[in-house]
C-alpha cells in the first residue's frame, strides 16, 4: 500500500489460499485491496470493512422429549452488530418435540431477514439414539 492510508489487514477466507489482503484508501479515498489472488478476495475484503455478517448455530431447550436440547442455526448470515440480539432472542425458544430438521422455530428473527431453523429431528417421532450411535442399514435415512 505505498502511500495510501492503511486501513486494515484480512485474511480471506473463502478460498484455501488464504491470501493476506490489505485494504487501504487511495489518494481520491477509494478503498483498494490488494494481495488477492483470485476475483472472491476484493468482494470479501469489502464487505468485512463495510458490513460484516456472521452466521451462527447454538442449541435450544425442547420441551416433551427425554432429550433435552436441539441444535439451530441461522439461515442466512446477519450482520455483526446483531448477533447477541439474535442470541438472545434464540435464547427465549422452547420449542415443543417433536421437532423435525429443517423447521423454522422462529421466522425472520429481528428483521434481519434470517430464519432460525432446527438442524435435527428431535422428540417423539424422531429417531432419538444415544450421542455417537449409528444409523443400521435397515434404518430408513430421513
Amino acid at each position: 500500500m505505498n502511500e495510501r492510508a492503511f486501513v486494515d489487514r484480512l485474511t480471506c477466507v473463502l478460498c484455501p489460499v488464504g491470501c493476506e489482503l490489505e485494504i487501504g484508501r487511495d489518494a481520491a479515498g477509494e478503498l483498494r485491496v490488494e494481495g488477492h489472488q483470485c476475483d472472491k478476495g476484493v468482494p470479501f475484503a469489502l464487505e468485512e470493512i463495510l458490513r460484516p455478517k456472521r452466521n451462527l448455530a447454538t442449541s435450544v431447550p425442547v420441551r416433551g422429549t427425554a432429550a433435552k436440547m436441539v441444535s439451530v442455526r441461522l439461515s442466512a448470515p446477519v450482520p455483526r452488530e446483531m448477533l447477541f440480539p439474535v442470541l438472545a432472542e434464540i435464547a427465549k425458544l422452547r420449542p415443543e418435540a417433536p421437532v423435525r430438521r429443517g423447521q423454522v422455530l422462529l421466522a425472520d428473527v429481528l428483521g434481519t431477514g434470517a430464519d432460525v431453523i432446527a438442524t435435527r429431528h428431535q422428540g417423539a417421532d424422531s429417531e432419538e439414539r444415544p450421542s455417537g450411535a449409528r444409523r443400521s442399514d435397515s434404518e430408513p435415512r430421513s
